[in-house]
C-alpha cells in the first residue's frame, strides 16, 4: 500500500497491538497520493493539485515502535533484499516496512473510469 491508503488505516496498529497480531505491513512511500498523481501525469501533464503532502506525513517507524512494534526503513535499493528479509524473518513481531520508492513510477495496469477490461491502460505508452 502506499502512505495515503495507510493513513486511512493506521489505527489498527493499535488493535494489532492489542490481539498480538504479527503481520507485515508494506508501505511504498513515494510522498504523493499515488493514483490521483498518476491520473494527473497522464491526464493533466503533471500539473499536480491536491496530490503531494510530503511535509505532512508522520514518521511511520516512530509511530510503528510507538505503538510497540518493529520499524524498518528501506531508503536504497541496494538495502532492498537484506532487510525485508530480515524484517519478514521477525515471525512473532508486526514489523512495519517503509520503503521509499521513486515518486515518478507509476503503477499499471490501470482500469478506466467506465471502461471496459479492454481498455485498461499497461504501461505509459500501451493500452490492451
Amino acid at each position: 500500500a502506499g502512505e495515503g491508503s495507510i493513513q486511512m488505516n493506521i489505527q489498527e496498529l493499535s488493535t494489532c497491538a492489542q490481539y498480538d497480531v504479527p503481520v507485515k505491513i508494506v508501505n511504498l512511500r513515494n510522498n504523493y497520493l499515488g493514483m490521483v498523481k498518476q491520473w494527473q501525469d497522464m491526464q493533466y501533464g503533471g500539473r499536480y493539485s491536491h496530490s503531494t503532502y510530503s511535509e505532512s506525513l508522520p514518521d511511520f517507524i516512530k509511530l510503528a515502535e510507538a505503538y510497540g512494534h518493529v520499524g524498518v526503513r528501506i531508503e536504497k535499493y541496494d538495502d532492498l533484499h537484506s532487510k525485508l528479509k530480515a524484517a519478514l524473518a521477525m515471525k512473532d513481531k508486526l514489523v512495519f516496512i517503509d520503503i521509499l520508492v521513486d515518486p515518478s513510477e507509476h503503477v499499471y495496469p490501470m482500469a478506466i473510469k467506465g471502461g471496459a477490461m479492454k481498455d485498461m491502460v499497461l504501461s505509459k505508452t500501451e493500452r490492451t
